[in-house]
């Protein structure tokens, strides 16, 4: 046995895996990693992990409290509610955004039955509600859509009323925080749940409970990672980490600030480099009139103007203020970069939906966009080239494991598919047993017995 062969089976066996991000995606391969044995050390850009589950909490009367990032779950996400029963981290009764009827030829039916619509400044009763969607149901069988086809390709070739446009482009947006010129007609032609749950206290719980007991660095932005025999990452501070295997869990524009050595493959830059970002971020304000905002925000208020959804996500007690969660996204998401710009289109909705003057007791904007650690909100590639490109962009090359929402084809963009990838590259690396000589094992043995 050479020297050289014990080295590399020391280094196998002892030296941590390292997880660059400590979001959703990263904490889950982890935490998995961590309770199979295996060391484990997280290196986090931020100063406190969860990644896009941040919550926030600060300065909110009657210690309320709103989501910046992801925070819808639907009954599909098996793999995030398994997660949330093993960590004890509870979820909050479900809202029911949409009501399926038979002969619904889609999703958007359902929800102009429940979820309320402002249009081109108009704020739709339920009998326009209910002939946009008689038009939507008579477009889909006199001009079906092409699978491919993008938005407001369809939108223009069924030639669709200005208000039924607006409701298109507006669930469109809702549920891609992308422009209809930008998404592709499954978004809302699939299938989707009009009932979701939200974590209880705010996603970024799951994130606190799956970092519980890890080691987890925050502020260490890594911007080299070198894969030889060994894997060596450099942060931004110049601190050095080395271990046998590293997961990358941040988001694909992320993965383009780091200097990989020896350089990506030409297939995953591609890959990551023609996938388009949601260019969106929220603004959240709390206003004191509760009750009556509770009532006008029973559902969603989705508008094709600036503000494309927004919706009081956490149910408080009778008499207490409410929090708005509103999402600019795309073309709109311009009013972010001036926040009083923002909220004043925000106080608008909201009186517009209640239907008078409202009192703004806080606020909070988070700009995903411009947040130069995240680059964007979530991204989903094109249902066709979904299956290649999150093949590509989750390849294992050099020792190095690919994570992420974006990274899993099935639920591409959402929490679940976040979770997915975690646990895929936690059996990915979990499969890689090392081989020992028995020479090893017996002098292992041998240095237990003497402890």
């Amino acid at each position: 046995m050479t020297d050289l062969w014990r080295n590399d089976v020391l280094l196998r066996d002892e030296a941590p895996v390292i997880v660059i991000g400590a979001g959703l995606a990263g904490l889950t391969a982890a935490r998995r990693l961590h309770d199979a044995g295996t060391s484990v050390v997280v290196l986090e850009a931020a100063s406190v992990v969860g990644g896009r589950t941040l919550t926030s909490s600060a300065g909110w009367s009657g210690s309320q409290y709103a989501n910046f990032g992801g925070e819808l779950i639907d009954s599909s996400y098996r793999a995030l509610r398994a997660l949330c029963d093993e960590l004890s981290v509870e979820l909050a009764a479900p809202q029911v955004y949409s009501r399926v009827a038979e002969g619904d030829l889609s999703p958007m039916e359902g929800y102009l039955r429940v979820a309320r619509f402002v249009v081109d400044g108009h704020l739709l009763d339920r009998q326009e509600a209910a002939r946009a969607g008689d038009e939507l149901r008579a477009a889909a069988r006199a001009t079906p859509p092409a699978h491919h086809e993008i938005v407001e390709q369809w939108i223009r070739r069924a030639r669709l009323s200005t208000i039924t446009a607006g409701v298109v482009r507006a669930l469109a947006r809702f549920f891609t925080q992308l422009d209809p010129w930008d998404c592709d007609v499954h978004f809302v032609f699939g299938a989707h749940s009009g009932s979701f749950q939200r974590i209880h206290g705010g996603t970024q719980q799951l994130a606190f409970a799956l970092a519980a007991g890890l080691d987890v660095r925050c502020g260490k932005q890594v911007v080299r990672a070198l894969r030889g025999g060994t894997v060596r990452v450099v942060t931004a501070d110049g601190e050095e980490f080395e271990g046998s295997r590293l997961v990358c869990a941040v988001g694909p524009f992320v993965v383009n600030n780091i200097g990989f050595d020896p350089p990506l493959s030409e297939a995953k830059v591609m890959a990551t480099t023609s996938m388009l970002p949601a260019m969106a971020g929220k603004v959240m304000a709390q206003y004191a009139e509760g009750d009556l905002v509770r009532s006008a925000f029973g559902s969603l208020v989705c508008t094709d103007g600036d503000i494309d959804v927004a919706w009081v996500s956490v149910t408080e007690q009778d008499g207490s203020p409410a929090i708005v969660t509103s999402f600019f996204a795309g073309a709109g998401r311009g009013p972010m970069a001036d926040p009083g710009t923002a909220l004043a289109q925000l106080d608008d909705l909201v009186e517009q939906a209640v239907g008078h003057r409202v009192d703004r007791l806080h606020s909070d904007i988070k700009d995903w966009w411009a947040d130069p650690l995240q680059l964007g909100v979530t991204i989903a590639p094109p249902e066709n080239a979904r299956s290649q490109i999150s093949a590509v962009v989750s390849a294992v090359e050099h020792k190095t494991h690919f994570v992420g929402d974006y990274t899993d084809a099935p639920m591409a963009g959402t929490l679940e598919g976040a979770v997915r990838s975690g646990l895929r590259a936690a059996e990915e690396i979990l499969r890689q047993q090392p081989t020992y000589h028995t020479d090893f094992i017996t002098e292992r043995l041998s240095r237990a017995w003497a402890q």
